[in-house]
């Protein structure tokens, strides 16, 4: 769907009147308060759906005449795990892409080497991962989480990439000019494995196979105990059906 820029300060503008509206009139008018709850419902969605673009543009597939996904694998990484995940798939010819958090990232520098030396890329989540908190952090906060991981990723030699993704997909009004400052892309997914904590394996293969289509962009996570099992379990269940994984180039995302 095309950008629509227009839409991003209606949203806002409009939340902010019908509030305003609403208090002005000592919550008298049923119909303002319908209107004004009508407004609000369309800039939560904004920000709690992953997928919505009202706010900005956001990648959610790519473009492709072959039978291809993107594997993409958030909140890493997680030491050793992370080493023996990111060998396990380059030997399936497998290359994903990791959405790190700065301090995990921080934390096991040594990482990246082994991932990138395995034909694996390296974007950014944030420094932090402030799920509950982040569409409600001030712009100053804001940047410094993206910063902040920018930072830890030119220092163990990765680069800055140009590619971002929200924690939990959430986007706070002040994201896309931010992301647009610093030549970043908001990238969500079309495919989601449901793996938090305590997922089992076999639901987790279940959902993505059942979702996947060739140009789907697949949200799977490290850091919990059976993380290495059940992505590799979705990766071979995919290879079973047919599915080749790329990095896209930036032009086929859409």
């Amino acid at each position: 769907m095309p950008h629509r820029p227009w839409l991003r300060p209606c949203l806002l503008g409009g939340n902010l009147a019908a509030a305003a509206s609403v208090l002005a009139t000592g919550l008298q008018e049923p119909w303002l308060i319908g209107l004004a709850t009508l407004v609000h419902t369309g800039f939560a969605q904004a920000v709690m759906r992953p997928q919505c673009d009202w706010f900005g543009p956001v990648v959610t597939h790519f473009a492709t005449t072959a039978r291809e996904v993107w594997l993409t694998i958030d909140d890493g990484p997680a030491g050793e795990d992370s080493i023996r995940l990111g060998r396990a798939l380059a030997e399936r010819g497998v290359r994903a892409t990791f959405f790190v958090i700065g301090e995990n990232l921080a934390r096991h520098p040594g990482v990246a080497a082994h991932w990138r030396a395995d034909g694996h890329t390296l974007a950014n989540h944030t420094r932090t991962h402030p799920a509950p908190l982040f569409p409600w952090l001030s712009r100053a906060r804001l940047q410094a989480e993206i910063d902040g991981c920018a930072e830890v990723l030119r220092a163990v030699g990765a680069g800055e990439g140009s590619w971002f993704r929200a924690p939990v997909g959430l986007k706070p009004p002040g994201l896309h000019p931010a992301l647009a400052a610093r030549g970043l892309r908001l990238i969500a997914w079309n495919v989601r494995g449901c793996d938090g904590l305590g997922a089992a394996p076999d639901a987790v293969v279940r959902r993505v196979q059942k979702a996947a289509k060739p140009g789907s962009i697949i949200l799977l996570h490290e850091g919990r105990a059976r993380s290495v099992e059940t992505i590799l379990r979705a990766v071979d269940a995919l290879r079973e059906d047919g599915f080749q994984f790329t990095i896209p180039t930036e032009r086929a995302l859409r």
